[in-house]
């Protein structure tokens, strides 16, 4: 079985705000360095959505050349306004991005018919390779498998979704019924514990925050899969669900990563962007038994 297992790379913010990108290349040779197949820069573990639209280009060019080929390189391209998402894809592609990834429109309610508009005219205007980025929890809908089929049929350079949605069927049912008819089309999963189900249903790999944490077993999880390894998919698969509780313990899991990380003497600050803040002492007591469990007794 194929699989890819991409990391939506955390961020290391500074104190005033500023990205500290001596720390992002050290990171970037961290995750790559460990067998991971891509990064996703620009993406919600990277706090897209607090980094201005000059800032999120900057980090995404200097993402590319500094990766330089050693991965595939997906650039979080989403903005809320249309010609920004059209604009930003469109130098990241320029700048070497293997394909972009766009999440839509968030806020506002859409109906089916306004998804499939908004990508419609944005893909219309792309020059390189899409992917859609189907988040339900954050942009308050989901986009179906109709909608995505009809896109399919007129652009070309759509060739994939990541889906970020916790129940696994949800993710089964884009990929029987749209790699039925679109075989090469690539379908992700946005969560670490249902990468090896999803591959095996016929997915092509997971795009998981715990890799920013845990790479080496992400990356077994996606060599069990080409091998077909039985026994190591049942063992790492056990290690992914003991620590998908990363995502459970705070409401939002980039302070908790970034406290690990820190603690594992990994290059990335504590800080993030507002409204997002690092976690505080007394946080830190109180997720002190989570901590234990998760990294600082492995």
């Amino acid at each position: 079985m194929d699989c890819k297992y991409f990391c939506p790379i955390l961020t290391s913010v500074n104190s005033d705000g500023t990205v500290n990108y001596e720390e992002m290349h050290q990171f970037y040779d961290r995750i790559l360095g460990a067998g991971i197949d891509g990064i996703l820069v620009g993406g919600s573990a990277g706090e897209f959505y607090a980094f201005t639209y000059d800032e999120i280009k900057d980090m995404i060019i200097d993402a590319v050349k500094y990766i330089d080929k050693r991965g595939f390189v997906l650039a979080g391209t989403g903005r809320m306004a249309k010609s920004e998402t059209i604009s930003l894809s469109n130098a990241a592609i320029d700048a070497g991005a293997d394909a972009v990834i766009i999440v839509g429109p968030y806020y506002c309610g859409c109906t089916q018919e306004n998804v499939f508009q908004y990508y419609d005219e944005v893909m219309g205007q792309i020059h390189g390779n899409i992917f859609l980025y189907n988040f339900s929890d954050r942009t308050g809908y989901d986009v179906s498998e109709e909608t995505i089929l009809r896109l399919i049929k007129k652009h070309p350079n759509f060739i994939g979704v990541k889906d970020t949605h916790p129940v696994l069927r949800h993710t089964q049912r884009y990929i029987q019924e749209i790699k039925s008819q679109y075989p090469d089309f690539m379908v992700f999963t946005g969560y670490d514990n249902n990468c090896i189900p999803s591959v095996i249903s016929g997915g092509n790999g997971c795009i998981g925050a715990l890799s920013n944490v845990y790479p080496e077993m992400c990356h077994q999880a996606a060599e069990a899969l080409r091998k077909e390894d039985i026994s190591a998919l049942r063992s790492i698969q056990h290690q992914i669900d003991k620590r998908m509780k990363f995502y459970e313990v705070y409401p939002t899991f980039n302070p908790v990563m970034k406290w690990a990380l820190k603690e594992l003497g990994q290059p990335m600050q504590e800080n993030c962007k507002v409204p997002l803040a690092p976690l505080t002492a007394e946080e830190k007591k109180m997720l002190s038994d989570a901590a234990d469990e998760l990294w600082r007794n492995q």
